[in-house]
Formats: structure tokens, sequence, C-alpha cells
């Protein structure tokens, strides 16, 4: 296997409810490839150490960053992505946040599907009952093919849902590529739509697919980075 490009990696940033392994159908692809591959695994207990976790992680790298962000990552990267190493962001139906944004804000556009599959713990920490985890962001995907994730859950503290976006997000200065998903039950279709308006991404493309398409589309998803990847060679 050949190295596509050594001078860029692909830094891919997890939503909530999940940790960095939901990406464990897309890294293979990726490498298989020969693009080099890391992933972040932050705690999602409070934004500002999430964003600092990947940004040590970009400074960890030799050469230059394609920041990929997947729903919550979304926000993640729209703050990172202004290292100076990353030159372009990849959103995987993830949350294109502009100033005074927060998650709340754009979830409250529309009526939230999962909000009676929401608990909230006495530590402000926010879950997904295991038993509606399925239909509520995979449901493209089996019951035994989703068990794991509903089992192993990281929760989001409610926190991080009411923090707003800072000013000059960066996908004002960095070239962007936005992936919809059609069918999703999290961040609906019309509300991604709005979004990819506002950031105008350089290519945008949609999927019959659930929230978490990075497991039902994993060589859809993947082709897509590659895509924004080439542009870099």
């Amino acid at each position: 296997m050949d190295v596509i490009n050594d001078h860029l990696t692909i830094v891919l940033c997890h939503g909530s409810f999940t940790g960095a392994l939901v990406w464990q159908n897309v890294i293979p692809l990726l490498v298989k490839d020969g693009h080099n591959v890391v992933a972040v695994d932050y705690p999602t207990r409070d934004f500002n150490e999430d964003v600092e976790y990947t940004r040590n992680l970009i400074d960890r790298q030799e050469g230059n960053v394609l920041l990929v962000g997947y729903s919550y990552g979304g926000a993640v990267v729209t703050e990172a992505g202004k290292h100076e190493k990353v030159v372009g962001i990849v959103y995987i139906a993830g949350f294109a946040l502009d100033e005074g944004d927060s998650l709340g804000s754009i979830l409250s556009r529309r009526e939230d599907q999962g909000a009676n599959s929401r608990i909230l713990d006495s530590k402000g920490f926010l879950w997904v009952k295991p038993e509606d985890f399925n239909k509520c962001i995979c449901q493209d995907l089996s019951e035994k093919e989703s068990l794991a994730m509903s089992l192993c859950q990281k929760p989001l503290h409610l926190s991080i849902v009411t923090h707003t976006m800072g000013p000059n997000p960066a996908w004002k200065n960095k070239p962007t590529w936005y992936q919809i998903s059609d069918n999703d039950r999290m961040i609906p279709q019309e509300t991604q739509i709005e979004m990819v308006n506002n950031i105008k991404p350089k290519k945008t493309i949609h999927l019959n697919s659930n929230h978490a398409s990075i497991s039902s589309h994993p060589k859809d998803v993947t082709a897509f980075i590659a895509e924004a990847a080439s542009t870099f060679k």
C-alpha cells in the first residue's frame, strides 16, 4: 500500500453518544486507499475540552490536516479547524455552527424526534435509552448491528448542548464539504440543508441514510472524504 499524500493526515472527530470507534467501518477503507488517518477520542463532558483534545492531536501530525466531523463532531471541527495545520473540513451529517449557534438552538428549529428517547442523569449527562438507540440514530442497521453502540455509549454533558459558538467559525476561512443524511432522525434533513446553505461547501452530497451514515454507508462516506483529501495532493 502506497501512501497517497504523506503530507496530509485525515483526523476524524466522533459524535455524541459514541467514541472514536464509531469510525471502525470507515478507517480500514481510508487506510487501504493509502491515506494517513487518526481519530480523536474526546470525553464529551465539556466543549472546550473536546476542542483541546482535537487540537492536541492535530499538533502531533506532520504536515497538513483534513478535519472530518460527524454529528456533534461537526461543532468540534468548526472550532478546532482554526488550527494553522487544518486545510479543509468535511462535515458528515454534522453541526456546522455559526457564531452564536449552539447544538440546542439548531435542534430547536424543528420537532425533536428523539426527545423522548434521551434521559438526563443526576450528573448532567444525556444518554439515549438503549432500547431506542437503533430507531433514533441508526435505523438502517439491524438491532444486532447496533447493539454494541447502544450499550457502549459515551454520554454528552448538557453544557455542550447549550454552549454557543464563538466568532469566526473555521468554515469561513477553510474549504468545506458536507454530506447530508436524508433520513436523519437526530438532525433533520431540512436543518442540515439550512447549514449547508449558510456555509456554502465546495461540494455537498445526499445519502439515503440514517444519522449514522458512517456505519450504514461507509463506502460512500469514505469516497467523499477521499475526494476532499485529493484536493490537497
